[in-house]
């Protein structure tokens, strides 16, 4: 395994894509091109731990199962310069991490129609709001500020992992339970406020902003989140099965809120109950394996054809 890092912006030190790429053996001869898939951390975007239960070791899952693995750390407010972390700039991130998958995709070989994301908490909602503006109504962001098509940055599906998918049921859950975003603080840096208001809760919402144009989307959530609530996940499959967009939807009764892996945060080593919503990997990864098998439009040759053996 290769592991380099990108720097996807040449002013900036603090927006970076990590590779995890598998190397084919030369013996084996195989030809096939492999999926993609891109984890982004959660971190309430007041910062990005790469190196967290939500990053390296998501994509690494990944990268053992044969994809080839990115980790994405995108505009936050603890790296980022002042003012370069207020939305959309994650989205534009994203964009520039996809853009650059692509343009690396033969030298990785990668399949660029089978790229996919995954997110959590605070990347969940980078995730969610990247399906809702590449192939919709705000497409227009994204395509002229890197002067591509739509098709360039398509993805195959989004994986959101207990996400923020509504800001206005966010905001009053801070409000009836207190917690460290309550006073709002936290929203200057990405908002510009500390109190949007609806039009712009609404705006950065992928509930609202979901189309029919979204790629198909897994959602995973524990009932017992006392951060994001689940009633996020919910009212976004709700969304979903209204607009006829694929997705799966799968609900934890334990796992309360940043459950990745299933690794205790403080105690790797411990398990416990709370942890079996890390159930919700095995099942990503059969979920995605039937959306590579839909654009997988011709049979492939069986790789070992040409063994010696």
């Amino acid at each position: 395994m290769r592991i380099e890092t990108i720097k996807l912006w040449e002013d900036r030190d603090d927006v970076e894509l990590t590779a995890f790429l598998n190397l084919n053996d030369p013996f084996l001869k195989i030809k096939r091109k492999r999926p993609a898939i891109i984890s982004v951390p959660g971190g309430a975007y007041q910062t990005c731990p790469r190196h967290g239960n939500e990053g390296d070791p998501v994509a690494m899952s990944f990268a053992i199962d044969g994809y080839q693995a990115f980790v994405l750390e995108y505009s936050n407010a603890t790296k980022a310069p002042e003012g370069k972390a207020l939305f959309p700039a994650q989205t534009i991130d994203m964009a520039k991490a996809i853009l650059t998958i692509k343009e690396h995709a033969k030298e990785w070989d990668i399949d660029p129609e089978q790229i996919s994301i995954v997110g959590f908490s605070a990347g969940s909602h980078v995730c969610g709001m990247y399906a809702t503006t590449y192939n919709t109504e705000n497409k227009d962001l994204l395509t002229e500020k890197f002067g591509c098509t739509v098709d360039d940055l398509s993805i195959m599906s989004a994986l959101c992992i207990y996400g923020l998918h509504d800001y206005e049921l966010q905001e009053k859950f801070n409000e009836e339970h207190p917690n460290f975003m309550s006073d709002g603080k936290g929203n200057i840096p990405i908002f510009g406020s500390a109190h949007p208001d609806k039009a712009t809760l609404d705006k950065y919402s992928p509930v609202v902003q979901a189309t029919t144009a979204m790629p198909p989307m897994f959602l995973a959530h524990a009932l017992d989140d006392g951060l994001v609530p689940a009633m996020h996940t919910i009212k976004m499959a709700e969304r979903l099965q209204e607009l006829g967009v694929p997705f799966e939807c799968h609900l934890f009764q334990y796992g309360n809120h940043g459950f990745a892996l299933g690794r205790n945060v403080f105690e790797p080593f411990k398990d416990s109950l709370e942890h079996d919503a890390s159930d919700w990997l095995p099942l990503a990864k059969r979920f995605l394996q039937h959306q590579i098998d839909e654009t997988t439009l011709v049979k492939e040759e069986n790789p070992f054809k040409d063994m010696p053996f």
